[in-house]
This record gives structure tokens, sequence and C-alpha cells, in this order.
């Protein structure tokens, strides 16, 4: 079922202290059909901020795993092919959340995001970095903590869209005060 027709809403006296067809903006008010949402790393939406994200989560998986799958070793890299796998799964339904405004979807993911973060993190610690090379060893530290980073990213990004969702700044009705891109109107 559609949105109710403008002679619905006169005659039943929906919207009457509105601005505009958006919800949550009444007459009078300073911000009145200004973006109410926050900017993702100053860049895009709540919405495609985490969409992009994500998206970009996947790619890091799915590389990930590709890697792991070609290098596989030890028992370590079996845990560490189920851990970005289950990720891929994870990023792709963030992915869907967020183009069908879900928080739901988004909420486990970022979940899931907050337990792989903390993985890697117990990872790190107990992996024995006398096995890495003193040429290597600081790439290795970077490779891990741009990781943590982006990590922390995701959950960020995850974080302020379920927060819009379920504030009603983010929503399929008010999509079109909130779209934000400072590069890519996708």
């Amino acid at each position: 079922m559609g949105r109710p027709t403008k002679n619905y809403q006169k005659q039943h006296h929906l919207n009457q202290n509105m601005v505009d067809d958006t919800p949550l903006i009444a007459k009078g008010e300073p911000n009145r059909g200004k973006k109410q949402g926050h900017r993702v790393l100053c860049c895009c939406d709540s919405r495609k901020g985490t969409m992009l994200v994500n998206l970009v989560a996947l790619i890091l998986s799915i590389l990930g795993l590709v890697s792991v799958s070609i290098n596989y070793k030890n028992t370590g890299d079996y845990w560490a092919i189920v851990i970005l796998s289950i990720s891929v799964l994870f990023w792709l339904s963030v992915v869907w959340g967020a183009l069908r405004y879900h928080r739901c979807a988004v909420f486990i993911a970022m979940l899931w995001a907050i337990a792989s973060l903390v993985l890697i993190i117990i990872g790190t610690v107990q992996y024995d970095w006398d096995t890495v090379s003193e040429e290597d060893k600081p790439y290795s530290i970077a490779g891990v903590t741009i990781l943590m980073v982006w990590w922390l990213v995701v959950i960020y990004a995850d974080a302020v869209f379920i927060s819009e969702v379920s504030n009603g700044i983010m929503s399929p009705e008010t999509h079109s005060r909130e779209k934000y891109s400072c590069c890519c109107n996708v």
C-alpha cells in the first residue's frame, strides 16, 4: 500500500503541522527541511556510509579469504577461513539491511563486527611475533592496526545508521531529506 494522497491527508487532517511530506519536521522548528542525521566520515549520510563501509569490509574479507585459502598451512588458518566466511555473510546482510532500512540485520552484523574485533585483538596478543622477521614485523603490525581501525569504522557507521533508523531520522520517507554525499550520488 502506498503513501496517502494529498486529498486523503487533508480530509483526515494528516500532516497539518508538517513543513513537507517527510515526518518529524514540525512547522516552526529551527531545522525545518534541513538534514537531521549525521554524516559518516564527513562524506555520506548514514545509510550510504553504512553500505560503502561494509562493502569495503566485504571486499577485504573476500581478499583475506582468498589469501588464507591459497596459503593454507595450519589449523589457525582453518579458523581464519571460518571467521572470514562468516564475515562475508554478515557484510552482505548489512548491505541488504541498509537498503531495506532494516536495523535488526545491521545490528546483528554489528555485533559480529564487535566479536570479530575482539577475536582479532585476542589473536594479535596470542600471536608469536618472534616468528616474524624484524624486517617484516613493522608491516605486520601496521596491517593488523589498519584492520582494527577499519573494524572500528565499520562499527561506527553501523551504530550511526541503527541510531538514525531507531529515532526515525533515516527512513524511506525521510531519505530524500537525509541523503548526502560529497563525491558519489548513487
